[in-house]
């Protein structure tokens, strides 16, 4: 793995030559080629969703998305498992006790009112913690609704929920998060729901984008649990670190395989980039690609994820943009890197 970090670089702004707005990946594609030894001709980006769907693509085996499900698990386990992850001092806050703590949070706003569990994106490790947790501190889970694009989520899921929620009613739906509606999915008069987005998921999009879709997809009254990795200049290395681990690189090559060839050899590339959103203001984005050599070409890079870092007060000021959410509770890691956020959408 080779590491790029640019510090105070100019950011890329937007291609003139390019109608309407430019999308993040657009966006991301044009910073590399600002701030790297590739040229926009010799850099393959793709939509991060696409790394978890056969949709819309001539693949067909489903091997391939199961081993991505079971290495963003291997990665949560060893995030649950760890009493020091993002720990600095004796006494600091972990990353499982800061979950612990939102979860106590949760439980207290709630105030006995059951709830139904929604999660974009599912996972057995950290969901089953935050289910017993929650169980723990006396919530009762009403039903549990998921939604994930990757269709090989769903085994695994209901039996890992098997034990934590035996008689409750488990929904698995099939669909890119900005198409669900709760009001559609959930009767008048049901418990309020807690939507949770966690694995950093939210950085793959423009954060005006999410925020759209977490306005759209809850109902007022409902509680949104997020969990973002922040940038700080003083804590880069947890970032590249994270990128480091076998998970994500057997991930990133995962990618390339189904992309672009299953043979070629490739080398493990890591950038951390600005990048400037539509509404001018910019952020740090970890990017993680592999580089190939083409006959014709030379030098290839082809991206297999880009996620936005951006700072505590960005996050902040993100979610409370329209005023559809107000944040009523966070949580953070000791060394201020791994961050939970609660909010009630208005």
């Amino acid at each position: 793995m080779t590491l790029a970090l640019s510090y105070g670089q100019p950011e890329h702004g937007p291609d003139h030559q390019t109608t309407g707005p430019l999308s993040l990946q657009q966006r991301v594609h044009r910073a590399i080629a600002c701030h790297t030894e590739f040229s926009l001709d010799t850099i393959l980006t793709q939509d991060n969703r696409v790394k978890y769907t056969n949709e819309g693509s001539s693949e067909t085996a489903t091997g391939p998305l199961d081993e991505v499900f079971q290495l963003m698990r291997q990665l949560n386990e060893t995030g649950i498992a760890s009493d020091t992850l993002g720990r600095i001092h004796e006494d600091g806050r972990s990353f499982r006790a800061a979950l612990e703590e939102s979860c106590g949070r949760i439980a207290t706003e709630l105030a006995g009112e059951r709830l139904v569990y929604v999660e974009l994106g599912p996972e057995p490790v950290k969901t089953g913690f935050i289910l017993k947790t929650l169980q723990g501190l006396g919530v009762i889970i009403d039903r549990y609704i998921a939604v994930d694009i990757n269709p090989m989520s769903a085994a695994p899921m209901r039996a890992a929920l098997a034990a934590i929620l035996p008689d409750t009613p488990l929904e698995f739906v099939t669909a890119p998060f900005e198409a669900c509606r709760l009001e559609d999915m959930i009767e008048d008069g049901a418990p309020p729901a807690l939507v949770t987005m966690l694995g950093f998921q939210e950085g793959n999009d423009d954060p005006a984008v999410v925020n759209g879709w977490l306005r759209d997809i809850t109902r007022p009254g409902d509680l949104l649990l997020s969990e973002s990795q922040l940038y700080t200049i003083e804590q880069t290395d947890k970032i590249s670190g994270f990128y480091a681990h076998p998970a994500m690189q057997r991930f990133s090559r995962i990618a390339f395989e189904r992309a672009v060839d299953r043979s070629l050899p490739t080398l493990n590339r890591f950038f951390l980039l600005p990048v400037v959103f539509e509404d001018g203001q910019s952020a740090q984005v970890a990017i993680l690609a592999e580089e190939f050599a083409h006959s014709i070409s030379g030098r290839n890079l082809h991206v297999s994820n880009f996620c936005l870092k951006l700072t505590r007060d960005q996050y902040r000021s993100y979610r409370q943009e329209g005023g559809h959410f107000e944040i009523f509770g966070e949580s953070y890691t000791d060394d201020q890197t791994l961050h939970f956020q609660l909010s009630r959408r208005v």
